[in-house]
């Protein structure tokens, strides 16, 4: 069902799956729904007309078709890029073994939705996903309690806690990005909020990380390059 707010009057209702819908997630300006079902296939919708199914396996030709079923899906915001948008989603086995594969997380161009990175992000099934306000970070939950916080950009693992919660984590949430957010966030990066079937509400946060700005990096390299110039030209009279 599609529904309008804030009147909540419903404006569409049309068969999105066969069978059960794990997730779903709206872009920005309400143009794409994206839906994720049970039947192996994600599948992105304007208005109550298909526009395409996605098909992660693009970049991982190598994995058997149906062994993977999408998980959930999540829209964001391209930090520094005002009208660009990204688009997440998970990938877990379908069928679970005694030797468990990998799960796999995948990202996707915004306008186009062809996908431009899958990295793998652990054996442990994962079971939540979130986007923060800036699309900076990503965060992951497992069914093991596990919490995780990826770089969204790289999808490079940044923080990470092995069964933080007792049990599953069944959903996770960014501090916003407003004044009230970042005064909660204090000195970190990022804060997230984690929760789970344990009645648990955790904290989890990443520190500011300490960068070289640019132009001293490239003054020190400047500075290496003309004295093992000079070192040479001592060592070995008329090098140059």
């Amino acid at each position: 069902y599609f529904f309008q707010f804030p009147s909540l009057k419903k404006k569409f209702d049309f068969k999105a799956h066969e069978g059960e819908i794990e997730d779903l997630d709206m872009s920005a300006g309400n143009k794409h729904l994206v839906t994720v079902g049970r039947d192996f296939t994600c599948n992105v919708w304007t208005g109550n007309q298909l526009t395409t199914k996605l098909n992660w396996l693009e970049t991982m030709p190598q994995i058997a078709e149906k062994s993977y079923r999408y998980l959930a899906c999540r829209f964001g915001r391209v930090e520094d890029q005002k009208d660009a948008l990204r688009l997440y989603t998970v990938q877990i086995p379908h069928k679970r073994d005694r030797k468990p594969p990998p799960c796999y997380l995948t990202k996707w161009d915004g306008k186009s939705l062809l996908p431009m990175l899958t990295s793998s992000c652990g054996a442990e099934v994962l079971s939540a996903v979130a986007v923060s306000d800036s699309g900076t970070f990503l965060g992951l939950g497992t069914v093991t309690g596990s919490v995780a916080i990826y770089i969204a950009f790289s999808l490079q693992k940044l923080y990470y806690v092995h069964e933080s919660h007792g049990i599953v984590v069944t959903d996770l949430a960014f501090l916003p990005d407003s004044l009230k957010g970042k005064s909660l966030k204090g000195r970190n990066e990022t804060a997230m909020l984690s929760v789970a079937v344990d009645s648990r509400c955790q904290v989890h946060t990443v520190a500011i990380q300490k960068y070289f700005p640019i132009w001293l990096v490239m003054m020190f390299c400047a500075l290496m390059v003309v004295a093992v110039v000079l070192l040479l030209q001592y060592l070995f009279p008329g090098f140059l």
